[in-house]
């Protein structure tokens, strides 16, 4: 499978076309199976079997895709930070470590996929002696959705922590220093943006059916984690962009403050210190940009109306 890992020459289009293709691959193969043959009613191992095809087959699809724009978006914010600190030279050595971080994720997440797919067959006893080959299909589908699942959430916490802790570091100028925190900032909003679009999904799983509480659990999970590992990270890079304007702006004064006071007076230090005070205090931490409103809009939007339509559909079937 064809990550295209951390480039960012791949715009547009380009980077969905692959995980859209292999949704719609494992959707023919669902259907010629058997497994998308529209339910009878009170038939739920018929109805879960459906729900389970089309699910898994799209939120697969879509974890694939967000990983392939988190991996794009990373490369940009990389280039971004390393032109800052004058090491664009270094860019191929970062993205290097970060494949190498990749290729560990990816093995630790088939085992967890695997493992949980065994569990879930076991506890749910999908497997009777008159099994059919869609429910042999659906499981294999099952390893593909754990593992890109277990994969977006190692991979979306990671990339970030990365970057501050390995290039943040190296910015030696003020005013670089905190317009590379806000950088930081920007992709872990724009991560933690496009992760709730996968809320909107998790519904196709109980179409015409109860909420099974393993789900539910699934849920709660990935939403806390996209809480705790998305949009804290966000919370303290703000707070660190916060205190460290504050801290540069106190330095700053002090040097002011000592230059002014000194037996021999430097205008043209004070005139530097004074100019650089004011463009550090101009500096912004974050601004959403057109394309960031319409994104979280999109994602808050298709979220409501996901949950709203099959919860009517709930209602009063």
């Amino acid at each position: 499978m064809n990550f295209n890992p951390y480039s960012n020459t791949h715009k547009g289009a380009s980077i969905g076309f692959f995980p859209l293709f292999v949704t719609l691959l494992i959707l023919s193969v669902h259907y010629f199976t058997g497994a998308l043959a529209w339910p009878e009613p009170n038939d739920l191992r018929a109805q879960r079997d459906f729900n389970a095809a089309i699910g898994m087959s799209v939120v697969t699809g879509y974890f694939w895709f967000t990983l392939r724009l988190i991996h794009q978006n990373v490369a940009s914010t990389l280039i971004s930070l390393l032109v800052k600190t004058n090491q664009l030279s270094q860019f191929s050595h970062h993205r290097h470590r970060l494949y190498s971080s990749l290729k560990h994720h990816q093995a630790n997440c088939i085992i967890i996929a695997l493992l949980i797919t065994i569990v879930y067959v076991l506890i749910e006893g999908l497997f009777t002696g008159n099994s059919e080959l869609h429910q042999y299909i659906l499981t294999i589908n099952a390893v593909l959705f754990w593992f890109f699942f277990s994969l977006f959430l190692s991979q979306v916490s990671s990339n970030i922590r990365y970057l501050e802790t390995e290039i943040l570091v190296d910015t030696d100028s003020k005013i670089d220093h905190l317009n590379s925190i806000a950088s930081l900032i920007r992709l872990g909003f724009v991560n933690a943006t496009i992760s709730l679009g996968a809320l909107a999904l998790f519904p196709i799983f109980w179409f015409g059916k109860g909420i099974p509480t393993l789900d539910i659990v699934i849920v709660g999970v990935f939403a806390l984690v996209i809480g705790v590992y998305l949009f804290w990270p966000v919370n303290k890079l703000c707070k660190i962009w916060q205190q460290s304007k504050r801290h540069e702006l106190s330095n700053l004064a002090l040097s002011m403050e000592s230059s002014i006071e000194g037996e021999h007076q430097d205008l043209d230090k004070i005139e530097r210190i004074d100019v650089e005070r004011e463009s550090i205090s101009l500096l912004p931490m974050f601004t959403m940009n057109l394309q960031d409103k319409m994104r979280l809009a999109a994602c808050i939007c298709l979220v409501l109306i996901s949950w709203t339509f099959f919860g009517l559909i709930a209602f009063f079937s």
